[in-house]
C-alpha cells in the first residue's frame, strides 16, 4: 500500500514541468566525458561527484526528461515502502499481525505526502536516492539487531556509503547517527561487526567533506536569520496545521511505545534530529542552507509516525477496527498534506521557465542577433529548449563544454567581449533573476552587451530574464 501510494503521488504530473538548474547541472555535468567530467569536478560541485558519476552512463542512454528523472522517482516509491517495513518492525512482537500492517501502511502513506518529498520526488537530483540509502540503512541496522545475518550486513553497509557519498549534509549525518545507536546498542550483532562495517561510511564521510571544504562556497552571511530559517524547517514535514496536529499526535503515540524499547527509540530520535542538526552546523560555519538538505528527517518521522498509528490500533480487538484506524490516520494526513501537494504538482514550472523564454527567442530573434548567457548553467538550459536552426549568434562562447571546464563552456577574456559584440545590432541577455543586480553581479558581460543600445524588450519567466538591447 505505500508502494502504490507513492507511485500515484510521484507518477501525478511526473513530466508536466520543464527541467530547473539544477536537473541541468545533472545532465550537463553527467553526460560529460570521465577527464572532462573531473576536470570540472575539481572546480565546482565536487561534493556531488559521486551522483554525476552514478548518472554518467544513465544519460548516456537518453536525455529525456522522464527518464533523466526515473532514478529519483523509482527511488522514492522505494523509500515508502522501506519506511513501512521499519514502522512495522518497530513494534513489539507481540502486537497483532493487523497492528504492524497499521504502522507500514501509515509510515509509507506519511513519507510520500510530505512536503520536502513532493517537492524532490520528480526531479534528477540525488535526494530521493539518499533518502532511498538512509532508509534502507535503518532498516538494515533493525533486521542485523533482531538476527546476525550476512544479507542485512550487506544492506545497511551499502545503503550507508552511498548515502554518506551522494551527499555530506542530507545523507552523512543520518546514517553516522544511525550507526553510532548500533554500535552503542548492537543487540545479537556484535560491537566488533558493526564497528567493521561503519568503516566504509567513515571513509566515504570524511573524504566528501574534505572535497567539500576545498570547494566551501561561504554563501551565507552574517545576517543571515538561523534561527527563522530553522523553525520554518517545520513546513517541509507538514504542509497545513491539520497536517502538523495528525503528525504530533502520532509522533507522540509512537515515542510513548518506544520507550519501552529503547534501542530502537534512540535510533529514531537520532534518525530524526541528525540531518537537521548538520543543517544548522552547516549554516552557522557560513555555508549551505536549503530544506532539502534535511529530508532525511522526513522518513523518520514517518516511521514514528507510523509506529504511533500501530500502537494506538494494538488494543483493537477486529481487523476491521484496525483497518479504520489506518484509514483515519492515513486519511488525516493526506487530508493536510493535500494542498501542498496539489500546488506543488499543479505549478507549470519549478522556478525557471525557460521554455517560455526560448519561445521568445524563437520569435523575435532574426539573423545576425547575438546572445549573452548570464549564469553557469543559463546556456545548457537554453541550448537544451532551442530548436535547431533559431538564428543567434553565441558570440561569447570561447569553447564548448565537452572542453570546457564550466558546464556552460568558457566565454571569451573580458577584454575581448566589447569586440566579439561590436558587430552585432541587437543582443539578447539571458540569464537568472537574481537578489543582486545583473550590472554588479555579470559586469563584465552586461556592459558589452549594453554599451551603445537601448533596452526595446524585457520579459521575465519565472526565475530567467530575457532582455534585447538594439542600437
Amino acid at each position: 500500500m505505500p508502494a502504490v501510494v507513492a507511485l500515484a503521488v510521484t507518477a501525478w504530473r511526473y513530466d508536466a514541468k520543464p527541467l530547473w538548474r539544477d536537473e541541468v547541472y545533472t545532465l550537463a555535468t553527467a553526460e560529460r566525458g570521465w577527464a572532462v567530467m573531473l576536470r570540472g569536478l575539481r572546480v565546482t560541485d565536487a561534493g556531488l561527484g559521486p551522483w554525476y558519476a552514478l548518472m554518467h552512463p544513465w544519460v548516456l542512454l537518453s536525455r529525456d526528461e522522464a527518464w533523466l528523472r526515473l532514478p529519483g522517482a523509482a527511488a522514492t516509491v522505494l523509500t515508502a515502502a522501506l519506511a513501512g517495513l521499519v514502522a512495522a518492525r518497530l513494534l513489539r512482537p507481540g502486537a497483532p499481525a493487523g497492528a504492524h500492517g497499521v504502522a507500514g501502511v501509515v509510515a509509507g502513506t506519511a513519507f510520500a505526502l510530505t512536503p520536502v518529498v513532493v517537492d524532490h520526488s520528480q526531479e534528477a537530483r540525488p535526494y530521493p536516492v539518499v533518502l532511498a540509502c538512509v532508509t534502507a540503512t535503518a532498516y538494515g541496522l533493525l533486521r542485523d539487531r533482531e538476527e546476525r545475518r550476512r544479507r542485512w550486513l550487506v544492506l545497511w553497509v551499502a545503503g550507508s556509503v552511498l548515502a554518506a557519498a551522494l551527499h555530506v549534509i542530507t545523507g552523512a549525518p543520518a546514517v553516522a547517527a544511525l550507526l553510532a545507536v548500533a554500535l552503542a546498542r548492537p543487540g545479537r550483532a556484535r560491537r566488533r561487526r558493526v564497528l567493521l562495517g561503519s568503516l566504509p561510511a567513515a571513509a566515504a564521510t570524511l573524504a566528501m567533506l574534505a572535497v567539500g571544504f576545498t570547494q566551501a562556497p561561504g554563501r551565507i552571511g552574517e545576517d543571515f536569520p538561523l534561527l527563522q530559517r530553522t523553525l520554518g524547517l517545520s513546513s517541509a514535514y507538514a504542509g497545513s496545521a491539520l497536517a502538523v496536529m495528525a503528525l504530533a499526535v502520532l509522533c507522540t503515540a509512537g515515542l510513548v511505545h518506544l520507550r519501552h524499547d529503547r534501542p530502537a527509540l534512540l535510533l529514531v530520535l537520532a534518525w530524526a534530529l541528525a540531518p537537521v542538526t548538520a543543517l544548522v552546523a552547516s549554516a552557522a560555519g557560513g555555508q549551505l542552507f536549503a530544506a532539502r538538505y534535511a529530508g532525511a528527517t522526513a522518513p523518520a518521522l514517518a516511521v514514528l509516525a507510523g509506529a504511533g498509528a500501530g500502537a494506538l490500533s494494538r488494543r483493537l480487538r477486529t481487523p476491521s477496527a484496525r483497518a479504520a484506524v489506518a484509514v483515519l490516520a492515513a486519511g488525516t494526513i493526506a487530508l493536510g498534506q493535500a494542498a501542498h501537494l496539489v500546488q506543488t504538482r499543479q505549478r507549470p514550472y519549478v522556478t525557471d521557465d525557460v521554455p517560455s523564454a526560448v519561445a521568445v527567442l524563437t520569435e523575435r530573434a532574426r539573423p545576425g542577433d547575438a546572445v549573452v548567457f548570464l549564469g553557469n548553467t543559463t546556456r545548457p538550459h537554453v541550448r537544451y529548449y532551442l530548436p535547431a536552426g533559431t538564428p543567434l549568434d553565441d558570440a561569447l562562447l570561447a569553447r564548448d563544454t565537452d572542453v570546457s571546464v564550466s558546464i556552460g563552456g568558457d566565454d571569451l577574456p573580458d577584454g575581448e567581449r566589447a569586440a566579439a559584440l561590436a558587430a552585432h545590432e541587437r543582443v539578447w541577455l539571458v540569464g537568472l533573476v537574481l537578489n543582486d543586480p545583473w550590472e554588479e553581479v555579470f559586469a563584465s558581460w552586461v556592459e558589452p552587451a549594453r554599451a551603445g543600445r537601448e533596452p526595446t524588450f524585457a520579459a521575465d519567466h519565472g526565475a530567467v530574464r530575457v532582455e534585447l538591447w538594439e542600437r
